[in-house]
């Protein structure tokens, strides 16, 4: 920030850029969004001792307006050679949320769009910049789970044969990973129907009972899947069979799941409940 009296101030993400550089704190209808800087004088005029930073935070990437930074008064003349500041926006639940549908899986990313200002200047007061932040996906879930609005887990799917099903399941999952992070949603739940079929084929499982699945709609798909899972704790075969005709519905354009739209929410779903039970397959066999 360059004022017309000389005083310059730069504004930094912090050295250390871990999971702080942007938090939550969780609030009783609303929470505490705070955007971590450095602040660091490179020249201040006569009689200036502080400067205030304000502004807005706006979800970078064309969404808009997230809230209005508290105004935050910065000193410029310490003795140390930069200073943290840590500019807080009030945000609600349902800003974080309509912020998460936004963000879609990909790294938290937001414009800060901020002006200064020097209560104590003789000159024209006023100074403005613009910076984008990101921060990790992983990082940005961790603070959301802080706050009670997501439940995060990771599973590490062995690969623990060269050839053969179990193989051709995990890479099968693993193109349905790259074609969510790139939005491609029925194309990843066709790989994980393909990753299903390879789980059913070693029979581990077997299944004897038939599925109307023609007449079932993408609702009552997952309500099968969900009643497999409640009434048998063990009956995993079910369960496979359930995944299975659910992610086959953007391979039909017929009957009750005809006109279905494909989301990343259930591209999500479906990939995570096959990577679930390949974990528990392979373990089975080993």
């Amino acid at each position: 920030m360059k004022f017309e009296d000389g005083t310059q101030l730069r504004l930094r993400a912090p050295e250390q850029h871990g999971p702080t550089a942007i938090g939550l704190l969780p609030g009783l209808g609303a929470h505490r969004l705070a955007v971590r800087l450095e602040a660091e004088p490179l020249s201040v005029a006569d009689g200036v001792n502080h400067a205030t930073i304000a502004g807005e935070l706006r979800a970078a990437e064309g969404i808009g307006w997230i809230g209005s930074f508290l105004p935050t008064q910065v000193p410029l003349r310490t003795k140390a050679h930069t200073v943290a500041v840590d500019l807080v926006v009030p945000v609600t639940s349902a800003q974080l949320l309509a912020l998460e549908e936004h963000r879609a899986g990909a790294d938290l990313a937001v414009l800060l769009d901020l002006d200064g200002t020097l209560p104590q200047s003789t000159a024209h007061p006023f100074a403005h910049v613009q910076e984008t932040r990101r921060l990790a996906a992983s990082s940005w879930e961790q603070q959301l789970e802080s706050v009670g609005l997501a439940a995060s887990f990771t599973i590490t799917v062995p690969l623990p044969m060269a050839h053969g099903p179990l193989r051709q399941a995990a890479e099968h999952l693993s193109a349905a990973d790259r074609q969510i992070t790139a939005g491609e949603y029925p194309d990843a739940i066709r790989e994980t129907r393909l990753a299903l079929g390879a789980m059913r084929s070693l029979g581990v499982w077997p299944s004897g009972r038939a599925k109307k699945r023609d007449e079932q709609g993408q609702a009552d798909r997952y309500g099968s899947l969900l009643d497999r899972i409640a009434v048998q704790a063990e009956g995993y075969a079910e369960v496979i069979q359930a995944a299975f005709n659910q992610a086959s519905g953007p391979q039909h354009n017929d009957g009750a799941i005809a006109g279905a739209a494909w989301t990343r929410a259930d591209a999500v779903a479906l990939n995570a409940m096959t990577a679930a039970l390949l974990h528990r397959l392979a373990s089975e066999m080993s």
